[in-house]
């Protein structure tokens, strides 16, 4: 019997498979910007949730001790900027009582002596070191960890802040301080006791607990503002030089804040550029977990920061503004083209100002 031939197969042409090859890319291609959206939206629920939880755990702390709480100052000299932040007076309130027992409250922060000697004390420094979710915004990619902050060891990031005011407090002892977290500010967070809810004249709804800010390069440099890449502008903060302290109220230089007052076009000649913003959940610092309203959401020019204190901008990696917990408990997206006004009046606590919010 003669043997059959089998039929014969059409193979692809070099040329067809190439044009499924070029049909496969352009889908992949109109396809990434819908996962990166929905990447993004993710991450902004998140970010919100997360703020969500901090301002409920802002209010069963308010509801227990009848005034929310402040940053804690330590013990020495400068004790005012090296105390235990919001943040980690919040724990117990956000499921971290386990973290909480390893904070020993009795004890320093840091010990040593500023600035020669101080360093982060052991008995804190597993707390310190520990990442806790709840306090990072997914859209942010940069390290948690952090080896720069003043005292060395290793610090947990946060990109949630607090609201320490306006940010535009100037000199004179009647100036409302909007930015000198040794005294109370305009907003709800300074250096000692925490204010109460009833401070809150110009309504709950109407004035922030927290906003985000971007984790800083852990990283500090020696550069001119024109050689700052885009990411630092965001990331690093300036440390201005050649300024003084104002005393407070009362006393030889009396006002409040750095002296002189920081200035809009200060920036531009700023060199110092540092790098620990977010730089730690546990330390109650300004620079450090804290913002203002000084200058707008995602601002485009750099943080500006003397003593420790000055121009710290609430920023995000999402579009177009901001997640802010308001002090009713509400999380809103504040966008980037907020008039300066009325971003500013969120800030104060009781400036009598009348706010209206547009999402």
């Amino acid at each position: 019997m003669p043997l059959k031939t089998p039929p014969h197969r059409r193979a692809f042409t070099l040329i067809e498979l190439l044009v499924v090859i070029a049909i496969i890319a352009v889908l992949i291609g109109l396809l990434l910007p819908a996962v990166q959206k929905v990447r993004t939206a993710a991450a902004r629920i998140t970010s919100q949730n997360n703020l969500k939880q901090l301002a409920l755990a802002l209010h069963n702390y308010e509801t227990a001790y009848g005034r929310l709480p402040g940053m804690q100052v330590s013990t020495g000299a400068h004790g005012n900027s090296f105390g235990f932040s919001v943040h980690a007076q919040l724990l117990p309130y956000v499921e971290q009582e386990n973290l909480h027992r390893l904070v020993d409250f009795s004890q320093p922060l840091f010990t040593g002596v500023w600035p020669v000697s101080l360093t982060l004390n052991p008995i804190q420094a597993p707390a310190a070191a520990t990442v806790v979710k709840l306090f990072l915004c997914p859209a942010d990619g940069q390290d948690p960890l952090f080896t720069t902050n003043a005292g060395g060891g290793v610090h947990a990031g946060t990109n949630y802040v607090v609201n320490l005011g306006s940010g535009r407090g100037g000199p004179g002892g009647t100036t409302p301080n909007g930015y000198d977290t040794r005294f109370k500010t305009d907003g709800l967070f300074h250096y000692g006791p925490g204010i109460k809810m009833a401070e809150i004249r110009d309504g709950t709804s109407n004035t922030m607990f927290m906003s985000q800010s971007l984790l800083g390069m852990n990283v500090h440099f020696t550069k001119p503002y024109a050689d700052l890449t885009q990411e630092e502008r965001e990331r690093q903060v300036a440390s201005l030089s050649g300024r003084g302290l104002f005393t407070g109220p009362s006393g030889p230089n009396p006002g409040f804040g750095a002296a002189p007052p920081i200035a809009d076009g200060d920036i531009f000649s700023a060199t110092n550029w540092r790098g620990n913003r977010g730089g730690s959940w546990i330390w109650g610092n300004a620079v450090v977990n804290g913002f203002t309203a000084a200058l707008p959401p995602n601002a485009k020019i750099p943080d500006s920061t003397a003593h420790g204190m000055g121009w710290l901008s609430a920023r995000s990696y999402f579009p177009g503004g901001v997640n802010v917990a308001m002090a009713d408990g509400s999380v809103r997206f504040v966008r980037d083209d907020i008039n300066i006004v009325t971003w500013r009046a969120m800030a104060t606590r009781a400036g009598g100002e009348v706010i209206t919010l547009v999402d």
